[in-house]
């Protein structure tokens, strides 16, 4: 698949674990897993449970097929995929989908609702018309007249779901991009797996974002959040640690995929509202949530959002929180968070 599928660039976490100790029985403490989806890599740390004899190479074999599904239904990289085919469908006629596939829309189009339409999985034309996308990069700024014209395909209102089965456009050339949600789903789904396994501490990463569930070695599994400077590698500066238990958390950033024109700085987190890069000093936000797909979603609407009506919208949900990075006029970050967000910052 290519590289950038399932990548909005979104800031990376380190993932601050200790090595993998063993025991006196010579049974690691951690079994580590490694792997290649959705353009990206994931990782899995799971704490061994008294009586589980299941072996890494069969967790990890599980852990693969759920995955190859889940590409097979989202992917716009695999022709045969569902939204590909989706997207291929120049029609308003009823196209039947998975229910997975169907969850992970309906979750969407709750988040487009709830951000003013700041969250919109119909922006891949846009996307792709400012070079961030899979037709390829660009250096300049397209023209206004395409930027307006590009806008009349981008919409979540032209997209309607019917009989909790079947997606339908209200224009024919609507498409869809699930790359700002769909990596939080396969976290999730593989949390799931690993429950119905019967394990309990574990942490799943796919491209940065996280579920950490229970704990390790009695300890709140430990996260990092990348600092936002401009080409620095994923890991290299770290801004703060997060301790988390059966929580989710997820970053969306400008840094990592942009280009500057005249001395502006043009981010691939492009507004679907008014066709433009996002260009309200927000740097990077970390969103955690109960799920994976719904701190993945909430980081790049806020994004686009901007820190005040971002705030206030996470501070009137119970569950989410949220950390923001400000870049200043001089280059300088400053931090802004909601409520209780500052109860996870390691110390």
């Amino acid at each position: 698949m290519n590289s950038v599928f399932f990548k909005r660039f979104k800031l990376l976490f380190l993932l601050l674990t200790l090595p993998t100790f063993w025991t006196a029985c010579n049974r690691p403490s951690v079994i580590s897993l490694e792997g290649r989806t959705m353009g990206t890599s994931y990782h899995v740390q799971i704490v061994p449970v008294k009586g589980n004899s299941l072996s890494a190479q069969k967790i990890q074999t599980a852990v693969d097929s759920l995955l190859t599904v889940v590409n097979k239904q989202m992917s716009t990289y695999l022709q045969d995929s569902e939204i590909s085919r989706f997207n291929r469908l120049r029609s308003v006629e009823p196209f039947k989908v998975s229910p997975s596939f169907l969850f992970v829309v309906k979750s969407a189009l709750q988040i487009y609702r709830e951000s003013d339409g700041a969250f919109d999985i119909t922006v891949g034309p846009l996307v792709d018309l400012w070079g961030f996308g899979k037709k390829g990069q660009r250096f300049t700024p397209p023209d206004s007249l395409l930027i307006r014209e590009t806008l009349k395909r981008v919409g979540s209102q032209y997209l309607k779901i019917l009989r909790d089965s079947a997606l339908c456009k209200l224009k024919p050339d609507l498409e869809i991009d699930l790359s700002a949600i769909a990596k939080g789903y396969g976290v999730d789904a593989v949390s799931r797996l690993l429950r119905s396994l019967n394990f309990r501490d574990f942490m799943v990463e796919i491209g940065g974002e996280v579920f950490a569930a229970g704990s390790k070695q009695g300890r709140p599994w430990r996260i990092g959040i990348d600092r936002p400077q401009y080409g620095a590698q994923p890991g290299v500066f770290v801004q703060a640690i997060l301790n988390l238990q059966n929580r989710a958390v997820a970053t969306s950033g400008d840094y990592r995929n942009f280009f500057e024109y005249k001395g502006k700085i043009y981010s691939h987190e492009i507004d679907p509202r008014t066709g433009f890069p996002v260009s309200n000093n927000t740097a990077s936000v970390t969103v955690i949530a109960p799920d994976c797909m719904t701190a993945d979603a909430m980081a790049t609407a806020i994004m686009v959002m901007g820190a005040e009506k971002g705030l206030k919208w996470v501070n009137s949900k119970k569950d989410a929180e949220a950390f923001i990075l400000l870049r200043g006029k001089d280059g300088k970050l400053s931090e802004t968070m909601s409520s209780n967000f500052d109860g996870f910052i390691a110390r």
